[in-house]
């Protein structure tokens, strides 16, 4: 599904928007690989972000910090960004840590993708 896969990241193009797959456990590892794909594509111009957290068990509070540094790039360049596939604990932390304010959050990956998209 996904043709680029690296350290816990997988990554491919859907449409304009950059889907990045977050696997494992979001640590600064993790977060620090997550951030270079994202910062790379909004220099290459891209403006939709979609982080896809299916495959990712747990986020500590320095992966958090990588995930709030990278909605706030996003915002800056006027892009849009969604998550999906958040489990509930996950879920959860985003809301205390405020980061569901910013970003919306989607059961699917399509669902997803067709609000980036601007159709939903």
């Amino acid at each position: 599904m996904f043709p680029h896969e690296t350290i816990g990241i997988r990554i491919r193009e859907e449409g304009d928007t950059l889907v990045v797959g977050v696997g494992g456990y979001l640590n600064s590892q993790l977060g620090e690989e997550v951030e270079k794909v994202v910062l790379a594509r909004l220099a290459a111009g891209g403006r939709r972000i979609l982080l896809n957290f299916q495959g990712t068990r747990l986020v500590n509070s320095i992966g958090i910090s990588f995930v709030i540094g990278i909605v706030e790039k996003v915002m800056e360049r006027e892009g849009r960004m969604a998550f999906c596939e958040l489990s509930r604990i996950n879920s959860d932390l985003f809301r205390m840590t405020g980061l569901a304010k910013y970003v919306r959050s989607f059961e699917t990956e399509k669902e997803a993708l067709d609000y980036l998209a601007g159709n939903a």
